[in-house]
């Protein structure tokens, strides 16, 4: 048999972008976050270092794990309580989307290879690995992630629609409220363009920003959509809602044809005001609506804190989706800074509550 032979990469670069994505493709874990593009698209437009280890056979990519190195952020309730001062780091896979191994043969051997690759290259700044997928089949890989170390956390999920059902079937399991302002939304004279990411991406851009300023929210930087629209236009849709010829509101989706769903990915509504012409509805439902007719399995509403007072949990609840745990884990690789951030990490956010 020919052996397995791990490499470090501080950059997806040099490798071969069919090889890597045959190996995310052909296999039952790979996503859309996952692909040579949009690791690429990270490196393009953040400032993190990559470390990404992927496994070869006879020459051949069988395995592979996008991680980034990037800083750790650090509350004020969690400094206090830590001997180094910051900057302290942290490895992510990955930092912009959901990342965690993907392996196509070898099971066992690749899964070593890969963790043992990555933890030989943290250096001493580094406090801790984290990996997070929307996938909860990863749970295949809980007993071996514990006795590497990781420790699971549910502090964050997704509401999942099943397309399967049918729209008739989709919109009886909503909320009365969701429901009615559908039939409000649709009383109006509306329609619904789809167009790609690079069609107007500076509008696009600008509305997402106005949107996350509503909610204090960090946008992400231009330059990630820009690199996004060059390398995955055919798997980035943007839906335009018009109402009485003007346009009200944008959403972005995120076609997953590894996972088979259709993630709406960012909202861009620029003005509150234009919440009384029901553009959440109206994209929403041409949203379920296409991806019924596209083939898609599932509908992601996108990821919200999974506890029942958060304002977004509840608003995503009402469209009738199943909660979806998102599922994390994270290994300590400081002995010392680790269980003193994990610490003040919790008591920061009992404090938010």
């Amino acid at each position: 048999m020919s052996a397995l032979e791990p490499t470090l990469y501080r950059s997806i670069e040099p490798i071969n972008e069919n090889q890597w994505n045959n190996v995310v493709t052909q296999s039952d874990r790979g996503t859309v976050y996952q692909r040579y593009e949009w690791v690429r698209a990270i490196e393009e437009a953040f400032d993190h270092e990559p470390r990404h280890v992927v496994v070869e056979k006879s020459g051949n990519p069988i395995a592979l794990m996008p991680n980034f190195k990037t800083d750790l952020p650090v509350p004020d309730a969690v400094t206090e309580t830590l001997p180094v001062a910051p900057p302290l780091e942290q490895l992510v896979s990955l930092p912009t989307g959901f990342g965690g191994p993907v392996v196509l043969t070898d099971e066992a051997d690749a899964l070593d290879l890969l963790f043992d690759g990555l933890e030989e290259t943290s250096e001493r700044t580094v406090v801790n690995h984290a990996i997070e997928t929307y996938d909860l089949e990863y749970v295949r890989y809980g007993q071996y992630l514990q006795t590497r170390g990781y420790e699971p956390s549910f502090d964050s999920c997704l509401f999942l629609i099943d397309l399967e059902d049918g729209w008739d079937a989709i919109l009886d399991g909503m909320d009365k409220g969701r429901r009615r302002d559908i039939r409000k939304g649709n009383e109006q004279e509306y329609r619904i363009e789809i167009d790609p990411l690079g069609t107007d991406l500076e509008t696009t851009y600008d509305w997402y920003v106005k949107n996350l300023e509503r909610v204090d929210g960090s946008p992400l930087p231009k330059a990630f959509f820009e690199s996004l629209a060059d390398r995955l236009e055919d798997r980035l849709r943007v839906f335009r809602a018009i109402v009485e010829g003007e346009e009200v509101g944008r959403y972005v989706y995120l076609l997953d044809d590894e996972g088979d769903v259709l993630h709406h990915w960012l909202s861009a509504i620029p003005d509150s005001d234009n919440y009384q012409y029901h553009p959440s509805e109206l994209l929403h439902e041409r949203g379920i609506k296409w991806g019924i007719e596209q083939g898609y399995e599932r509908y992601n509403f996108g990821k919200t804190g999974s506890h029942f007072s958060n304002s977004v949990f509840r608003f995503k609840h009402k469209y009738g989706g199943t909660a979806v745990p998102v599922f994390k884990v994270e290994k300590g690789y400081s002995r010392v800074a680790w269980p003193l951030y994990q610490f003040g990490r919790e008591k920061y956010v009992e404090k938010s509550l």
